[in-house]
């Protein structure tokens, strides 16, 4: 088979792989190279440092500073998209014919001159990046942010028309790609992925409930904060919540309760410690956008997923969770799930569903795409 060769342009420096759209990117090159497909890595940086780790699994790194400025928010072309331009890019880009994936709307400022030059070009498609800044402006509370974001979510609508010039666009979720193919044109669903071989879950029973995520984003907390004073305050159940930089004020609620813990910043370790032994691991979003790396993560090595309808939404993973709507149905549910042990049955029916979501199945779409 004659060698094959792809550029990825990624919105930031892929490692370590700690946060969702990084994971995506970082174990779809390795996925791509245990596929035989040679990676030319281009990544923006901004406060992450250069990785010998990448070295390892492409052929090539090039790195550009981000841009920042008060004239980029000023502009009409996005904020995101904007500050991710590089005078030496285009030249790294056209000396060759190799063809190009932009991870994300962010990194499409030269799409139209790679399409252009004759190059095959696909977008991996992160979120509808318009509905998911608008729902971001929904839930943050300083002032000058949720001009910023309602002011990018406006930009970014009326920018995503360049998606019409990618050959293929490569989506996170199925509901996205819907939503990409009535609006343009060859889009497919490729899963997210992430850093899992294997459904590593344990039957029988675990003793606490889990709730983790990055503590630190105000969606996450609002949530958290709104589970734990409508139901996980009204519960005996020990209660472990773990997450990244969790703000004082979710540190000094939770002392309130004597049934909940809390575990800021806990090692890759500890959480999947953390998760895998849970009886049950609560998982609540506010958007469906895109898809939660976490419910993934919960799948594959945690035991019953108790989510909401918006953590599920467009992924064809609902048949493993129980669904939950409302404060009262949750608590009741949660009672329920803590007498239930999780089955070997329940196990094999995970790796038969999760199959689909391995990451040699989406290399190989994307390998086929560039035949």
């Amino acid at each position: 088979m004659p060698q094959r060769y792809l550029h990825i342009i990624s919105f930031d420096v892929p490692y370590p792989p700690d946060y969702g759209g990084v994971i995506d990117v970082f174990y779809k090159i390795r996925a791509l190279k245990e596929a035989g497909i040679q990676v030319i890595l281009h990544c923006y940086t901004y406060g992450r440092k250069p990785a010998k780790e990448l070295e390892e699994v492409c052929m090539r790194v090039h790195y550009y500073p981000r841009r920042s400025g008060l004239r980029y928010f000023l502009g009409q072309t996005p904020y995101i998209v904007s500050t991710r331009t590089s005078k030496s890019m285009p030249v790294n880009l056209l000396r060759d014919s190799f063809p190009v994936l932009f991870e994300g709307l962010h990194s499409t400022s030269l799409l139209n001159l790679c399409a252009g030059a004759g190059k095959k070009v696909f977008v991996r498609t992160h979120n509808i990046e318009h509905q998911y800044y608008r729902l971001l402006a929904r839930s943050e509370t300083n002032l000058f942010r949720k001009i910023f974001l309602r002011s990018e979510s406006g930009k970014l609508l009326r920018y995503e028309s360049v998606l019409e010039r990618a050959d293929h666009l490569l989506c996170i979720a199925r509901h996205e790609t819907a939503y990409f193919n009535g609006k343009y044109h060859d889009a497919l669903f490729i899963p997210p992925f992430h850093r899992f071989s294997e459904v590593t879950s344990l039957s029988g029973t675990g003793d606490y409930v889990l709730f983790h995520g990055n503590l630190s984003v105000p969606e996450n907390s609002a949530i958290f904060t709104r589970l734990t004073e409508k139901v996980l305050s009204r519960t005996r159940i020990p209660v472990i919540v773990a997450g990244k930089d969790p703000p004082e004020r979710l540190r000094r609620m939770v002392g309130k309760y004597p049934n909940i813990t809390m575990i800021a910043c806990p090692s890759e370790e500890r959480m999947d410690d953390l998760l895998q032994n849970a009886h049950v691991n609560l998982l609540f979003t506010s958007q469906s956008t895109g898809m939660k790396l976490k419910l993934l993560h919960a799948l594959h090595a945690g035991r019953h997923c108790l989510v909401n309808r918006q953590m599920v939404e467009g992924t064809g993973l609902d048949q493993l969770c129980h669904l939950v709507d409302g404060d009262r149905n949750t608590l009741e549910r949660l009672n329920e799930l803590m007498d239930v042990p999780f089955t070997e049955t329940e196990i094999r029916t995970r790796m038969k569903v999760l199959s689909e979501y391995s990451n040699r199945t989406g290399a190989e779409k994307i390998a086929r795409l560039l035949s």
